[in-house]
């Protein structure tokens, strides 16, 4: 089985299109930011689950109510809701959406005690072997276009509750990846649109994970918002 992962791709919808085409995966993952309102409509999400199964967390740039209404060819969501556990071919995944904030003054605000509580559901549910989420663990493949770090406490810690064989995140718009001592990754899937996806290669306990480019070496694309 193979899993497509992409990431932050704010309404420049092409590119994935473009990665179906080129990887052919048997399931995509989202790690948020598909686009704002005025970028992306209902019909243009819906072109993917009609391709092949879609699972999706959210980010800070989401049509958050057209994410939540789209289904899968076999009735289930494309939206993975916070803490919830979906299993496909036996492989569990888990999200944990929206960037970190102290308040929710924003629909995709989460906050310290939120990520908690989806962590603990999650890990209540049993091993997970992906975990989706926007923001990223402090520490751990979250380094800016500046250099500095741009992740959190609260998503380091989810990553510790749930202890998945992968942790996919987005939002710096920085593919890099980090592998732990125990095996366990985490990386940044970056910003698709510029050229960065990541392929899961799965064959009964084997895994073969990596970031793949949709550029030639040389071509680059400006960093768009996060």
């Amino acid at each position: 089985m193979r899993f497509l992962a992409v990431s932050d791709l704010h309404g420049d919808l092409e590119c994935v299109h473009q990665a179906i085409s080129h990887f052919r995966p048997d399931v995509l993952l989202c790690c948020g930011d598909w686009g704002d309102a005025d970028q992306v409509s209902r019909d243009d999400l819906a072109r993917f689950p009609a391709q092949l199964p879609v699972l999706s967390t959210f980010g800070n740039h989401d049509p958050l109510p057209i994410l939540g209404e789209i289904t899968n060819q076999d009735g289930s969501a494309v939206f993975l809701e916070q803490g919830e556990v979906r299993t496909i071919e036996a492989i569990r995944i888990a999200a944990i959406g929206g960037i970190w904030a102290k308040s929710h003054k924003l629909p995709y605000y989460v906050t310290d005690e939120d990520v908690a509580e989806a962590a603990r559901r999650i890990a209540a549910n049993g091993p997970v072997d992906i975990l989706l989420t926007h923001g990223c663990p402090v520490g751990l493949a979250d380094l800016t276009p500046k250099g500095t770090r741009g992740g959190q406490r609260c998503f380091l810690d989810a990553f510790k509750t749930i202890a998945p064989k992968l942790h996919l995140c987005g939002h710096l718009h920085v593919p890099q990846e980090r592998v732990l001592k125990d095996g366990s990754r985490v990386i940044n899937v970056g910003a698709t649109p510029e050229g960065s996806v990541v392929v899961i290669d799965i064959e009964a306990d084997r895994w073969d994970v990596r970031l793949e480019s949709l550029r030639q070496p040389g071509e680059s694309a400006p960093h768009g918002d996060s």
